[in-house]
């Protein structure tokens, strides 16, 4: 991915004069829960009544999909959710002074977007699980995000660990390693494997509409709480 960034830097102005807040989850490994943890915190924002729009720049659609299933039911927060897979900066600018929030979800390979979507962003959050094989093979993205900071120093890369068995010896390994390895901070909160982010995401809703008194609302609760708090300083 970091070829894609000497050719952009003729046509691209990183984030000059973006207003909107841009956050962008990222990790070329599958699985790891990108489109779970977008979807939840952009309804979680909706819920909290942020202007949210969703770019969904993975092929596969889940944003996208998930998103129509809202709009059938009616849910009660609305968010946009736009697939988009060329002129990503083009679209946020154009974007910019209606929303509040733009978060976008990446797919699992090397593409021009990601690299827009790195270089745009103002917080990068990369998901990964509690295996030494997420742990190689988060390099590629980090990678892109230190070439990015070259040209975009504000960029905030922080690791994210997902579908893990939550506070467990192995989490508290998984971040030692992490941080020691590729030096970004890590994000307290944890998201766990639970059941209820499928089940929720069966009818269209993030874990709060599904369940509020689920642990694991708590845990999205907790993330949006920390992102905001990052995006704050």
């Amino acid at each position: 991915m970091v070829l894609y960034i000497e050719p952009l830097l003729t046509t691209l102005k990183v984030a000059n004069g973006i207003i909107m807040k841009v956050i962008t989850l990222a990790n070329q490994k599958g699985g790891c829960g990108k489109s779970t943890i977008v979807l939840n915190l952009a309804i979680e924002f909706a819920l909290q009544e942020h202007r949210v729009i969703v770019f969904d720049t993975d092929p596969q659609g889940s944003c996208y999909e998930t998103a129509e299933i809202r709009n059938y039911q009616e849910a009660m927060a609305h968010i946009n959710v736009v697939p988009i897979y060329e002129n990503l900066y083009q679209v946020i600018e154009a974007c910019d002074k209606d929303y509040d929030f733009a978060i976008i979800d990446t797919p699992p390979h090397d593409n021009e977007v990601v690299t827009v979507a790195t270089l745009c962003s103002d917080l990068i959050i990369i998901p990964v699980q509690d295996s030494p094989l997420d742990i190689r093979s988060t390099k590629t993205t980090v990678d892109l995000i230190n070439e990015a900071r070259k040209l975009n120093p504000h960029i905030a890369p922080y690791f994210l660990l997902s579908r893990i068995q939550a506070n467990s010896v192995m989490a508290r390994d998984l971040a030692q390693v992490l941080k020691s390895t590729y030096k970004f901070d890590i994000l307290e909160t944890q998201i766990a494997n639970r059941r209820v982010y499928k089940y929720s995401l069966i009818y269209g809703q993030n874990v709060s509409e599904y369940s509020n008194k689920d642990i694991a609302a708590t845990e999205i609760g907790s993330l949006a709480k920390e992102v905001l708090s990052i995006l704050d300083r």
